[in-house]
């Protein structure tokens, strides 16, 4: 049987991303950025629940690894295992912020999801920036400024992803989806997101995890100390 989408405003996307990572295994600065990587594809009208879940599972089942090195501009997992992209979001934004204002290419080894890091430049407001990666057909994403292009089949699973920040030349490639963000975070306040409704069903068991079972105490008393204190 179908499983029903579900429909979310950005702050629950946002709420219990955030949490869900912390299930997964993530630590609580990792989380808040992960959360508005994900929930930024809305913009570009992809499910952000679909493309987190897989993230989620490799990280928890110890498929993919945050223990990352910056190596000639190559990010890599030492131990072999795929890069988790919910920590080599943040090390590839903060990377680039460091960058002067040239051309600068940098290779990500196997990621459980590479669309995620399109997302975490975005969110983070990278500049232009160009992501692509190969597994069958290449996929490209384009970030500049306002506007997000998207040629190939950008949710297709992991691979090396290739990101070239200040390229030269047109800001994005002509004849391919083209997305105003501005746009799609208006239409995400104004009439939900839509989620795939088993993904968010395997995001909210994470959630679940950094949840503790309540006390007839708890209940009578709340969550904050009974003494005062």
């Amino acid at each position: 049987m179908a499983t029903s989408p579900a429909l979310l405003s950005l702050n629950e996307i946002l709420f219990h991303l955030s949490r869900a990572a912390a299930g997964a295994g993530a630590p609580v600065g990792i989380c808040e950025e992960f959360a508005d990587t994900a929930a930024w594809l809305a913009f570009i009208d992809m499910d952000p629940a679909r493309a987190a879940l897989p993230a989620l599972d490799a990280l928890a089942r110890t498929e993919s690894s945050g223990d990352l090195v910056i190596r000639d501009n190559r990010v890599a997992c030492p131990d072999g295992r795929t890069v988790s992209a919910i920590f080599a979001g943040p090390v590839v934004t903060d990377r680039l912020a460091m960058a002067p204002a040239e051309p600068m290419t940098l290779q990500v080894e196997e990621v459980d999801v590479p669309l995620l890091l399109a997302g975490a430049v975005a969110a983070a407001g990278s500049g232009h920036v160009r992501l692509s990666w190969r597994r069958g057909a290449e996929a490209v994403i384009d970030v500049a400024g306002n506007m997000v292009a998207v040629k190939g089949d950008t949710t297709r699973g992991r691979a090396a992803v290739t990101v070239v920040a200040n390229a030269p030349g047109a800001a994005v490639p002509s004849g391919v989806p083209l997305y105003a963000i501005d746009e799609g975070r208006q239409a995400a306040l104004d009439h939900g997101i839509a989620a795939d409704g088993a993904a968010w069903s395997g995001v909210l068991a994470y959630y679940g995890k950094t949840l503790v079972p309540s006390t007839e105490r708890s209940r009578s008393e709340g969550a904050g100390p009974a003494d005062g204190t």
